[in-house]
C-alpha cells in the first residue's frame, strides 16, 4: 500500500517536473515551477492522510517533511540560483540563468528522492522514474578562449611585441595607447602558457583582466573576476616580456583597476 502511494506520486509528479526541465524561457520555467510547487503540496497533503505500516510509522514523518523541504525549495529556486547577476556584477544572460534555475530544481529533486529512500529504507522505492536528467549546461559555463587569439585588433600595425608568461588563471591581456576600452590589441592566455602579441605600435600601456566562465559574445569573464594595469609605460621602440604573476626580482609593479 506505502509503495503504491510512493509510485503514484512519481506518476502524478513527473510531467509537472519535465514541463520545468523543458522551458524554453525563464518566464516559461517561472510559471511552469510555480505548478509544480502546487503539485507537491498537493500529493504531500495526500500522503499525510495514510496511515502507515508498522515498520514505517518512524519513516513516515520523515518522508513528509522531505516533500515540504522540496517544495520550499522549488518556491524559492529561481530567486536564489536564477539571480539577474554574474558573479563579476554584470547582467547575467537569461540561458545561464535558466540552466541554474533548472539545475537547482533537479537537484532538490534528486535530494528529495535520496531522503525519501534513506527514510523508508529497503523494500519500498521513491526516484526510480522521476528524477530528471541534468540539463546540457551553456557553453559559457567553464568556456575558455583559445590561446594565443587575439579576438580584438584596431590601428595600423608597428613593429614592437610583447611576450605574455601566464602561471595563474585565464587571462586577457589588452594592449592600449590610452584606456583598456579602446585596445590596439586584446589577447587571449591561458593559465600556465606562454604566448606573443606582435605588430604593437607605438608607446602603449598594458591591462590584464583574468577569472573564469568566459564568454566568447561579450568577450568577458563572468566569475572570479579581476583588473589589473603594469604601471609603466611601455617604450614601442623595444620588444618586452612580461609575467603575470608576482616574482621575487619582478621589476614591474601593478595596479587594480576598474573593469573593462
Amino acid at each position: 500500500m506505502y509503495q503504491r502511494a510512493l509510485t503514484n506520486v512519481e506518476k502524478v509528479l513527473k510531467p509537472s517536473v519535465g514541463r520545468v526541465m523543458n522551458a524554453q524561457t525563464v518566464a516559461a520555467f517561472d510559471a511552469a515551477r510555480a505548478s509544480l510547487g502546487t503539485a507537491i503540496l498537493l500529493e504531500r497533503d495526500e500522503l499525510s492522510k495514510i496511515t502507515p505500516p508498522s515498520g514505517l510509522v518512524v519513516a513516515h514523518p520523515a518522508v513528509l517533511d522531505a516533500f515540504d523541504a522540496y517544495a520550499d525549495s522549488v518556491h524559492t529556486n529561481l530567486g536564489k540560483v536564477g539571480s539577474t547577476r554574474n558573479g563579476c556584477g554584470a547582467p547575467k544572460s537569461p540561458d545561464v540563468r535558466l540552466y541554474e534555475a533548472k539545475d537547482g530544481v533537479r537537484t532538490a529533486y534528486a535530494t528529495l528522492a535520496q531522503a525519501v529512500q534513506k527514510a523508508i529504507g529497503k523494500g519500498v522505492k521513491y526516484g526510480t522514474v522521476s528524477v530528471p536528467a541534468k540539463p546540457a549546461a551553456p557553453a559559457v559555463i567553464g568556456g575558455r578562449g583559445e590561446n594565443g587569439d587575439v579576438f580584438q585588433r584596431s590601428g595600423s600595425r608597428g613593429a614592437s611585441s610583447l611576450q605574455i608568461t601566464n602561471a595563474g588563471s585565464d587571462a586577457v591581456i589588452v594592449v592600449t595607447n590610452s584606456v583598456p576600452k579602446k585596445p590596439q590589441a586584446s589577447i587571449y592566455v591561458r593559465g600556465n602558457k606562454t604566448v606573443t602579441l606582435n605588430g604593437i605600435r607605438g608607446d602603449y600601456y598594458v591591462y590584464f583582466k583574468s577569472g573564469s566562465n568566459w564568454d566568447d559574445k561579450t568577450h568577458q569573464f563572468t566569475e572570479s573576476c579581476s583588473y589589473s594595469k603594469f604601471d609603466k609605460k611601455l617604450d614601442g621602440s623595444y620588444n618586452w616580456r612580461i609575467s603575470l604573476t608576482k616574482t621575487l626580482f619582478g621589476n614591474a609593479t601593478t595596479s587594480s583597476t576598474d573593469a573593462f
